[in-house]
């Protein structure tokens, strides 16, 4: 790595998106591409795999399928590489399990001679007069320091953690640790799960499996009004389209943060297969005897309390308005991710470009600047749809990011593919009439 080496682009944080970034650009020789990120390896939510667990996206999902079907990094290829694509294919599931797609992963970095761990960006900064930014990357041989035209920004989210649950690092887990603590867990007296999407249910299923053997107390708790599935109809899934990320990016911002409240049955909720496999295993377990098992919606976590060896945990529950207390020995929190920027960009703060809510403005093509060089991943719920952290919808956004980068399409994006119009066409829009004592119209319901 020549530190006086112009990158086309370095990528920040080596996840599944920027990963895919990288096997995306590997055959383009016209880019000049290097990624870091500061972890031993790639780890991709590793702490929360109970054996047997799937992601709920199908296989074709994968690093590049959908954007280049005939790249080497694909998961078909990986398998056939690996001596597994007919008993993939005989055990006829779409669905790969987690722990295979980390494996997945791993080897493609493997076969990147770009992508390098353990590598932690102190600072970048920017020079106007020759349009190019630094990054200076700590590593176990030392500093260096590398220059690039673009920034693609891949360093992920991190597990929610109110700020009452802070200070108890012995009792209070995120569900993201689930298994490097799970064999602390099965001596405990009581546990609770707070969080009712796909991690806590499937934290709850894990412990629900042992719960003869070790006879804890285990308590699920959501503060949603039930303990939903997510909606996977097929139209509903039209909406993981770039015809409906196009048609939610042009809604003003406030539409956007109003439709997005209301979409969380969308992306938010459980498998319908998990679920009904739950319901399986409590009738199980209940079968010669009452499971010492609770589940309880609308219960939101209001406090936290330290008593001996034990927590006391406050809840409020939204259907009678009343606060009640459990006590539980271990919390694990499933209360999802959020995104924190990262301190090496504070140098180039003033070029990032913010909406009116402090948050970062993404453009219709992940930049996030004027200048369209710096990009961003899995961010921008707010302007993109609720799509954005969905793996499916990766090499969309890359293929966006590649063809803006090189100004000419080389990996063609759908515009279109769904059955649905999410809006009328622009000549179909006219301006609503002003009812008046003499209308007979009205909206009709059904």
């Amino acid at each position: 790595m020549n530190s006086q080496h112009i990158y086309d682009i370095v990528g920040i944080g080596v996840g599944p998106f920027n990963l895919g970034l990288a096997c995306l650009t590997q055959p383009l020789n016209e880019l000049s591409t290097i990624f870091f990120d500061s972890k031993d390896e790639f780890d991709w939510h590793s702490g929360i795999m109970p054996e047997g667990s799937t992601l709920q996206i199908p296989f074709i999902a994968d690093l590049v399928s959908f954007a280049d079907p005939k790249n080497p990094y694909s998961f078909l290829n990986y398998l056939k590489l690996h001596n597994r694509l007919y008993q993939f294919f005989i055990r006829e599931s779409f669905f790969i399990l987690r722990a295979e797609y980390n494996l997945y992963c791993k080897w493609a970095t493997e076969q990147l001679e770009n992508v390098h761990f353990k590598s932690f960006i102190n600072q970048i900064d920017y020079d106007e007069s020759r349009q190019l930014y630094t990054v200076r990357v700590k590593q176990p041989q030392g500093e260096m320091t590398v220059v690039t035209k673009n920034l693609v920004l891949g360093t992920g989210t991190t597990p929610i953690t109110p700020k009452f649950c802070q200070g108890y690092p012995e009792q209070i887990h995120s569900s993201a640790d689930y298994l490097r603590h799970k064999k602390d867990y099965l001596n405990k007296k009581s546990i609770t799960i707070v969080g009712g999407g796909q991690s806590g249910a499937e934290i709850y299923y894990d412990l629900l499996s042992e719960i003869d053997q070790h006879e804890y107390q285990l308590n699920w708790l959501t503060k949603a009004p039930h303990f939903f599935s997510m909606d996977l109809g097929k139209l509903t899934l039209e909406y993981t389209s770039p015809d409906y990320t196009s048609h939610f990016y042009s809604l003003d911002e406030d539409k956007r943060d109003q439709v997005i409240g209301s979409q969380n049955a969308l992306y938010k909720g459980i498998e319908l297969s998990f679920v009904n496999r739950i319901y399986d295993l409590l009738y199980q377990k209940s079968l010669n005897r009452p499971i010492p098992a609770r589940m309880m919606p609308n219960c939101a976590l209001d406090a936290v309390e330290q008593q001996g060896n034990h927590l006391n945990l406050t809840f409020k529950n939204s259907d009678i308005n009343k606060r009640f207390k459990l006590e539980s020995e271990v919390l694990i929190l499933a209360l999802g991710y959020e995104y924190k920027i990262p301190e090496c960009l504070n140098p180039i703060r003033s070029l990032i470009n913010w909406d009116s809510k402090g948050r970062i403005a993404l453009n219709w093509n992940y930049s996030i600047n004027d200048d369209n060089t710096i990009f961003a991943q899995n961010i921008g719920i707010y302007s993109h749809g609720f799509t954005v952290p969905d793996l499916g919808m990766g090499c969309y956004r890359n293929a966006i990011i590649i063809n803006t980068i090189l100004g000419r399409e080389v990996y063609p994006v759908e515009k279109r593919i769904a059955y649905q119009e999410f809006a009328p066409m622009p000549e179909e829009v006219v301006t609503p009439l002003k009812t008046s004592s003499k209308s007979h119209s009205t909206e009709l319901s059904f």
